[in-house]
């Protein structure tokens, strides 16, 4: 459940720093950092659905709680 967890504050982060930072959308830093966060996101939330059926996987390396 910490996966699950840890998924859903990953994607906070991500909608917090398009709101933060929305003034800068034309800033090319801006499309980088977001498409880069938005992967790490991906990443996460697929992480989460894998531990549920695959208990030992460790996909972002520490053991879920």
């Amino acid at each position: 459940m910490n996966y699950v967890f840890f998924a859903v504050a990953a994607y906070i982060f991500m909608r917090a720093f398009e709101v933060i930072f929305s003034d800068q959308q034309k800033k090319r830093w801006y499309g980088l950092a977001t498409r880069i966060i938005g992967i790490l996101v991906l990443y996460t939330a697929v992480s989460a659905m894998l531990v549920i059926y695959f208990e030992k996987l460790r996909p972002l390396g520490f053991v879920a709680g």
